[in-house]
């Protein structure tokens, strides 16, 4: 259990995702910052920034790191005002702009491996992460619960409770083999704020529900 996380006022950006919604009206929780003059790019993957009053957390990277780097330009965000990276899991829609962010990286040991996705015996797409660059980029390995910043931590490998969350469609390489990939990297992103947990994550390979109760069990609060 994470002792004491702080609660703490954030904004959750979504900067990388399939799609844009600009004629969506905004809500009492959203705003759309995309519009005539705030033009953002869409891409298969996904990114989000979060910003409290003290730090910034980038979650993913998107595929390519062209949208990312685009909307970030928009919202008038360096990397130099990025304080830690933390990947949700290793493949490469959320990876794949790693060349466009430096600093700290924290990540599972995972991440980095050979991985595929293999709906069937004869289809088979490889999602492998780019190789981080030891000149840029700071890496940290964790396989458990880390934290980010002030009232932010990362889940770590989620207890697969409930074994029909998963998907059995994805493939590793390790030690040379390659073997069925439960993507026991997958992990969310926790922050406590006065209202509860806000739970993020990238694809949920490990079950939303799976992490939720993970993160309500390492933070010890029960409302999400």
């Amino acid at each position: 259990m994470i002792d004491n996380l702080e609660v703490v006022k954030a904004k959750l950006t979504i900067l990388v995702d399939n799609s844009i919604m600009e004629l969506i009206p905004d809500s009492d929780m959203v705003k759309r910052r995309s519009g005539p003059n705030m033009s953002f790019l869409a891409e298969h993957g996904f990114s989000a920034l979060i910003e409290t009053e003290d730090e910034k957390v980038l979650i993913d990277t998107g595929a390519t790191g062209i949208a990312l780097e685009h909307n970030l330009k928009l919202l008038g965000i360096t990397m130099d005002d990025i304080d830690v990276v933390v990947f949700s899991h290793g493949h490469s829609d959320h990876t794949g702009g790693i060349g466009k962010v430096t600093g700290r990286i924290v990540a599972h040991p995972d991440s980095f491996l050979q991985r595929y996705l293999a709906p069937n015996e004869k289809t088979s797409y490889e999602l492998t992460a780019p190789a981080p660059d030891p000149d840029k980029h700071q890496i940290e390995f964790h396989r458990g619960a880390t934290k980010l910043a002030k009232g932010i931590i990362s889940t770590g490998e989620v207890e697969r409770i409930h074994a029909w969350e998963e998907l059995s469609i994805f493939k590793i390489m390790k030690n040379e083999k390659l073997e069925n990939d439960r993507v026991l990297d997958d992990q969310g992103i926790v922050i406590n704020t006065a209202k509860g947990l806000v739970v993020i994550q990238g694809c949920s390979h490990a079950g939303i529900i799976n992490t939720i109760e993970a993160a309500k069990s390492l933070t010890g609060i029960d409302e999400v």
